[in-house]
């Protein structure tokens, strides 16, 4: 239950963020001097400044609040998201399940393959015998 109340708190900030990012763009004031990185457009300026507030709640604000609740902080924050370290853990972990239990199929196929070769020679070695009827002497 704890986990569905945390989804649904990270997706209302989702939420959050996308309307203060449409608030944002539609109520920021644009300056007479635009930056040149908004190529002296003020649509485009505006689609930045929300851009912004929209990317920072999602990258900084969602994974700070996630981990206040839980108890810990993400150890990265890049553009895929927050990572935690329980996460990076746990996934070497399962990673490692895997590869032993790929192992141990490995090591079975093996077997059988080896087991079916030494079948495939003994029925080999029982056609090469002379399978031929002897003569049977029908004159008496």
């Amino acid at each position: 239950m704890p986990r569905r109340r945390t989804r649904n708190l990270i997706r209302a900030l989702v939420g959050a963020a996308l309307c203060s990012g449409l608030i944002i763009f539609v109520a920021a004031p644009v300056p007479e001097d635009l930056p040149t990185v908004a190529l002296r457009q003020p649509g485009l300026y505006r689609l930045e400044l929300a851009l912004i507030s929209f990317y920072s709640g999602l990258l900084l604000v969602t994974p700070a609040i996630s981990g206040l609740i839980d108890g810990r902080l993400p150890i990265e924050i890049s553009t895929r998201g927050a990572r935690f370290a329980e996460e990076a853990n746990g996934t070497a972990k399962e990673e490692e399940e895997a590869i032993r239990a790929l192992e141990a199929t490995t090591s079975e196929l093996a077997q059988a393959l080896t087991d079916a070769q030494a079948e495939i020679e003994r029925l080999n070695g029982l056609t090469n015998e002379d399978s031929t009827q002897r003569e049977v002497n029908s004159k008496r």
